[in-house]
């Protein structure tokens, strides 16, 4: 598939993330690693099958992509970055996937892509670096009318976890992760793309993510992971309300159905 022309924040994206995935460690530490249970909800929640074709907007290193194609799909998983390109196109190779596996560098602001040509949209981490009255209105045009988009993503609405992302995050030994571009997306910008796509959104929470921030961020052990990851589910037992101050969710948009002409009604 050809490329794509870059806007500026696309561009300043993409030499970003070419030197991210340049420096990540080996194809099969990748496969082996687990699924979170939020990743789990989110692949079950597209519903993606053998009968499926699959976008996957912001595909990174593939691992998505593998997953939905080991579900039978035929996935178009497209990036900005052509290093996190090949490096999935490796990965599907190395999962014995990559008759299903079709990757491409391309903008998701201008996706290369005819209308209502794909059945499911997926993607991890992305909309937050998009435009998002772009980026919906592109990708509601090449989702099939009734079509599925399923997206996990920040989440700006804990007022706690931006206090922290403002006053502590690239200080006093708290680590910053991404580009300088990107910031947590808020409602605001959901409802925006919401409008864009033309269809439906939900919002889901399966799995606390707020504690377990300051193993990421600060004390990168794996048993730190593991304790504040069992903090995490201990909050979420006792308090439930907090899981919607969790830094991570998970957005299902649904496209409304193509309505036939008035004449037919």
């Amino acid at each position: 598939m050809p490329e794509t022309p870059w806007n500026e924040l696309t561009h300043q994206e993409r030499l970003f993330y070419e030197e991210s995935y340049r420096r990540q460690g080996q194809l099969a530490a990748d496969l082996a690693e687990p699924l979170s249970v939020r990743e789990v909800y989110a692949l079950d929640l597209l519903g993606a099958d053998a009968q499926s074709l699959v976008l996957e907007v912001g595909s990174g290193s593939g691992r998505h992509a593998v997953e939905i194609a080991r579900r039978g799909a035929i996935v178009v998983a497209v990036d900005v970055s052509v290093a996190g390109v090949q490096r999935g196109q490796a990965l599907a190779q190395m999962a014995g996937q990559s008759s299903h596996v079709h990757a491409a560098s391309m903008d998701a602001h201008a996706l290369g892509l005819a209308d209502a040509s794909v059945d499911l949209v997926f993607g991890a981490q992305v909309l937050h670096h998009l435009d998002c009255a772009q980026a919906g209105a592109e990708i509601g045009r090449v989702l099939r009318p009734g079509g599925r988009a399923v997206f996990i993503e920040n989440s700006a609405r804990s007022p706690l976890l931006m206090w922290a992302r403002r006053h502590l995050v690239g200080r006093i030994g708290i680590r910053r992760y991404g580009s300088a571009a990107e910031a947590p997306l808020d409602d605001a910008e959901i409802r925006i793309f919401c409008r864009q796509f033309g269809g439906s959104v939900r919002v889901h929470f399966p799995q606390l993510c707020l504690t377990v921030l300051l193993a990421r961020h600060w004390l990168n052990f794996p048993w730190a992971v593991q304790f504040f990851l069992q903090i995490d589910q201990w909050l979420e037992r006792w308090i439930p309300a907090l899981r919607s101050w969790s830094f991570l969710q998970v957005l299902e948009f649904v496209k409304a159905p193509q309505q036939p002409p008035p004449g037919d009604r």
